[in-house]
């Protein structure tokens, strides 16, 4: 029928259910859950790269997977496995051209220096990130800037947060934190 999905189309679609899958598992605190879904995801995800016979989208999907076991780190207080891994991503992307290249690295090294009292490093590393629009690290920055002092900065992205005009799952997660940091939630 004309509904009909490849084969490839199926697995990149479990493949985002899985990330999805992830997500909500790693911020309910069921990190086994998550950690089986990321190795799904991961495993969906190599093959589709492999298949393209692309060593760059092969390269993309394995610091893809690596960011994202990053952040489960995180999740579940491994602070300093975290930071093993992200200097590890760190290298892996580091002869990338792309100029956000050290984004995601930026964006979990200030989630992780926050979430493990340290907000001044927090707050330098979300500064560095060159794509600014993710809203899930924008709430994490104003967190950071907040813990640092800075409670009007802190005030206008968790503003941003709860005013985004958009809906998502990172979305979803954040705006009624935001609203509860600015006193409206």
């Amino acid at each position: 029928n004309s509904y009909a999905l490849s084969d490839e189309k199926k697995q990149d679609e479990i493949s985002s259910i899985l990330w999805h899958e992830y997500f909500i598992k790693a911020h309910t605190g069921e990190y086994d859950a998550a950690k089986t879904a990321l190795e799904k995801q991961k495993e969906i995800d190599l093959a589709i790269a492999k298949k393209s016979k692309n060593t760059k989208s092969i390269q993309n999907t394995e610091s893809g997977a690596l960011w994202a076991e990053s952040h489960l780190e995180i999740m579940k207080g491994n602070y300093d496995e975290a930071r093993r891994k992200l200097a590890e991503l760190k290298e892996m992307v580091s002869s990338e051209s792309d100029p956000q290249k050290y984004d995601g690295y930026h964006n979990l090294m200030g989630m992780t220096s926050l979430m493990s009292g340290n907000a001044e490093e927090g707050v330098e590393h979300f500064e560095k990130v060159v794509d600014q629009s993710n809203i899930y690290f924008q709430y994490h920055k104003g967190l950071a800037y907040k813990a640092s002092g800075d409670l009007d900065k802190a005030k206008e992205f968790f503003q941003s947060v709860a005013t985004h005009n958009f809906n998502g799952l990172n979305y979803t997660a954040v705006r009624n934190r935001a609203l509860k940091e600015l006193g409206q939630g």
